[in-house]
């Protein structure tokens, strides 16, 4: 028996003497290669898997078999994200970003995308961080310091539109559009924030000593968070606006055991989960998260490599990781351990696959998770009716004990 089954074996034991329920696997499917990266598709019918295989497979979540087979990108795919139900953007190993048309199976459009500082391969260089704007009409996606942004036309079939953005101080970690429409970049040596919302575009670049390897903005555009290389979250936080300019200020939480690589605001934008390690961790950003508490989560026993907020849930936080767990958390059920110290949060329902790293992580609607893994298999999740509906009263021993004896 390897040590990773006898750790999930004394978990297992873990979580029934604290009434933590198993997630329900719906499917299973076993891909030629591991998932980089997946997507849903608006209505949450379909999900598209990127590989390092050149093909894109898309599942009918209904039953988990392949509905569409796409040709992908020459020398592997790196990122895929709907534009609509019948139509999926990707990017690759070749130097392009394409538009399908799911129904035929078809290339509506294959467009170069411009580099600088890129990883060069036989077929072109990297494109990578592909990402879309709310209402899908527009994607960006990064070549090295240079990101490229594609407006679509008015049909699928007419031609896109693309503006190149760059460069910036280093190779681009993590591309974001937020609520608004913005998009923030991070790399080694800070973020730059495009307000695409004015008649001329405003390009805000934020530096910072270390390299930045993902972020988020919140909501209300008060705060840009970014995980960081020294093992801190930096925070920069909008004041006021000033004679056309901006001020603001920064601050750093720390208290990570190794590089943070995932920052996401939950759904409402009043918590921010930061993963690092083996570790999560939940600010509160309800008021100013200056002199508040975070809430720590417990479960994991190797580096945490995907974190999703529930869309449609009032706290749930799924993390998963390269111990093959799936851990899902009421993290607005948190407890403190001690007075003046942060709360902890246990897993509200997990899931085991033995040691079967986690390498890309969907929270859906209704309680419906996808995971891809490093095997090459796709699992679909449920969550457990009721799972983590105990009392107060319940949940405190249990948070002792999480806190105290998570194996």
């Amino acid at each position: 028996m390897s040590e990773m089954q006898d750790d999930d074996d004394e978990f297992v034991q873990f979580a029934k003497e604290n009434g933590i329920p198993p997630c329900i696997q719906r499917w299973d499917v076993e891909l030629d290669e591991a998932p980089v990266a997946m997507s849903l598709s608006p209505k949450g019918q379909l999900l598209a898997v990127a590989t390092v295989d050149d093909s894109i497979p898309v599942l009918d979540v209904a039953s988990g078999k392949v509905a569409h087979t796409l040709a992908g990108h020459s020398g592997g795919t790196n990122g895929v994200a709907f534009l609509s139900g019948n139509c999926l953007a990707s990017v690759g190993e070749d130097g392009t970003a394409r538009v399908w048309n799911l129904a035929r199976a078809t290339c509506l459009h294959e467009l170069t995308v411009d580099a600088e500082g890129a990883d060069r391969t036989g077929r072109g260089h990297s494109v990578n961080h592909l990402t879309v704007a709310p209402g899908a009409a527009a994607f960006a996606c990064a070549a090295g310091k240079l990101i490229s942004v594609y407006r679509l036309g008015a049909t699928p079939q007419q031609a896109t539109t693309k503006r190149v953005l760059g460069p910036v101080e280093g190779t681009v970690e993590s591309l974001r559009y937020d609520r608004r429409g913005n998009l923030l970049a991070t790399y080694n040596g800070g973020v730059t924030y495009w307000d695409f919302r004015k008649d001329e575009q405003q390009e805000l670049a934020l530096p910072h000593s270390s390299a930045c390897l993902s972020g988020d903005v919140n909501p209300g555009v008060e705060y840009i968070v970014t995980g960081c290389q020294d093992s801190t979250v930096h925070i920069f936080h909008f004041k006021a606006e000033r004679d056309g300019g901006v001020e603001f200020g920064e601050m750093t939480c720390g208290g990570y055991d190794s590089k943070v690589t995932a920052v996401d605001f939950n759904p409402r934008g009043d918590r921010m989960a930061s993963a690092g390690g083996d570790k999560n961790t939940v600010w509160n950003f309800s008021g100013q998260p200056t002199g508040t508490l975070p809430t720590l989560t417990v479960g994991h026993q190797a580096p945490i490599t995907c974190q999703a907020w529930q869309p449609d849930g009032e706290g749930w936080l799924a993390t998963a990781g390269k111990d093959g767990r799936l851990m899902v958390y009421d993290v607005d059920a948190s407890l403190p351990m001690r007075e003046g110290m942060p709360h902890v949060s246990q897993p509200g329902a997990i899931a085991l696959t033995g040691g079967d790293e986690v390498t890309a992580l969907i929270f859906a609607r209704n309680g419906l998770l996808y995971t891809g893994h490093i095997s090459g298999v796709v699992r679909a999740w449920e969550l457990p009716v009721g799972g983590s509906s105990s009392s107060d009263d319940e949940q405190q021993p249990a948070a002792d004990a999480a806190a105290a004896e998570a194996p």
